[in-house]
């Protein structure tokens, strides 16, 4: 297993001691993650050579994107990139027509759940499956049983819990006649009391998760069946991320005890487990 980190900035010194796998995203292209230019992307490989840099293109493609997008997806495969993280089918479609030797991530948020989705892509010669947040560390282990594509899963970040192109923090705040806040909102599940983040950006709204996720009891479990354990740093403080990460990497070459790894995680960033002990979707019977 290797650490994939989605990272906050294009400076990646402070990372380098403990990984050498990197996730950003492309500008206007990206949901929930750094936007990062052409340029940017140019400069991080160039700065940083030998790094694995995976490149996000998560967002839904319009019509009035395909041009643009072309070129954009003929340039990175220009350059020294690991993979492209896409969402919208049209990806998928353009790296076939155009034959462009580039490996492809199907990531679809909610959707990647199960064996045969995973097949399904591995077919049509897609590389890698994000796994959603929403399946158990039970359920990943058979996809990797069942599967011969290549997994990643988040098992540290603010998770994702909806995203919509609309600016709902900017009509909110203009339906009530206030000038938009410029602090990070968080809004209030009426029945649970559960608090979110709700995060608004040129592409629309992100609503995530407020606790951090702390997946070390998954990762212990499933080290030897994901290929890249991300560790996103959207929204963290930094020298908490980067003390997270040391121990990521320490109990990854055997340097800390996992009992000792649990504890020190969890110290730094809670007890949230999501889903991975906690079955979300079920067959009817």
């Amino acid at each position: 297993m290797k650490l994939l980190v989605s990272v906050n900035k294009k400076e990646l010194a402070d990372y380098l001691k403990c990984t050498n796998s990197f996730l950003i995203g492309l500008k206007n292209y990206a949901i929930n993650y750094y936007e990062a230019t052409l340029s940017d992307i140019k400069e991080i490989l160039n700065n940083y050579p030998g790094i694995e840099l995976f490149v996000s293109l998560n967002k839904n493609i319009f019509n009035e994107d395909l041009k643009d997008l072309k070129e954009k997806l003929q340039e990175l495969a220009t350059l020294k990139i690991a993979g492209i993280l896409f969402y919208d089918l049209s990806i998928l479609s353009f790296v076939k027509k155009l034959n462009l030797n580039i490996p492809l991530v199907i990531h679809q948020t909610h959707m990647v759940t199960n064996y045969n989705i995973c097949n399904y892509y591995f077919e049509r010669g897609v590389k890698y499956a994000y796994l959603s947040a929403e399946i158990t560390e039970s359920e990943m282990a058979l996809i990797s049983k069942k599967s011969n594509i290549l997994l990643m899963a988040t098992f540290v970040g603010h998770l994702i819990i909806s995203h919509s192109k609309r600016k709902l923090v900017s009509n909110y705040f203009e339906y009530i006649k206030k000038e938009k806040s410029k602090d990070l909102n968080t809004i209030e599940e009426k029945n649970s009391k559960q608090k979110y983040y709700i995060k608004e950006t040129n592409l629309g709204t992100d609503i995530l998760t407020k606790d951090i996720l702390n997946g070390t009891r998954a990762f212990c479990l499933l080290k030897e069946k994901i290929e890249y354990a991300i560790l996103d740093n959207n929204l963290i403080d930094d020298t908490i991320f980067l003390q997270v990460l040391k121990l990521y990497n320490k109990y990854l070459n055997q340097k800390i005890e996992e009992s000792l790894f649990l504890e020190k995680v969890q110290e730094l960033i809670g007890s949230y487990e999501g889903f991975f002990f906690q079955k979300t979707f079920y067959k009817v019977k």
